[in-house]
């Protein structure tokens, strides 16, 4: 009971806040999540903030958000619309309805703590104020990345039964999970 307890706490705790929005506290977070690191063994499997945040200022379909545990950064990722549509050709059933979960990290005095589990239970409210019209979020992560799979699939994600190979990444499998 008490790890019950335990992690119903830190999904309280954990906060998922769009930076896509003027104003000083997103201001404060955006500085913050630009000097958030991933662990030096991720750094193949994940591009960081510093690199995907720009990108995702110039583009329209993606929507930057911060990790909170107890309202201080955590955590990065992007919700991308766009990507959507031409990465889960042929996986999503309608991907129109369908996001793309980028650049997801935490960073490595965050991990091992279940806050990437919390932050995954979390994403619905956050795609839905990003896609009103979205009923699934994607991940395609390596597999290699098995402590980010198993966070993944503890936050309500489950394997699509589809696999990718990248020359960069290697094997990599896509996750889904339902948003509406």
């Amino acid at each position: 009971m008490a790890e019950d307890t335990g992690a119903a706490a830190l999904r309280s705790a954990v906060d998922l806040v769009r930076l896509d929005r003027p104003g000083p506290q997103v201001e404060r977070l955006r500085t913050a999540v630009l000097r958030l690191r991933v662990a030096p063994g991720q750094r193949g499997l994940v591009t960081e903030a510093v690199e995907t945040l720009p990108r995702a200022d110039a583009d329209p379909d993606r929507t930057p958000f911060a990790v909170l545990v107890d309202a201080q950064p955590a955590g990065y990722g992007i919700i991308d619309r766009g990507g959507a549509l031409a990465e889960l050709s042929g996986i999503a059933a309608d991907t129109a309805r369908a996001v793309l979960l980028r650049a997801f990290y935490l960073a490595p005095e965050h991990q091992g703590r279940g806050i990437g589990r919390a932050a995954c239970a979390a994403l619905a409210p956050l795609v839905r104020s990003v896609h009103p019209h979205a009923d699934a979020a994607f991940v395609i992560v390596g597999e290699a990345n098995r402590a980010a799979v198993r966070a993944y699939r503890a936050g309500g994600f489950l394997p699509t039964g589809t696999r990718l190979t990248s020359a960069t990444a290697g094997q990599q499998t896509v996750l889904r999970k339902e948003v509406a």
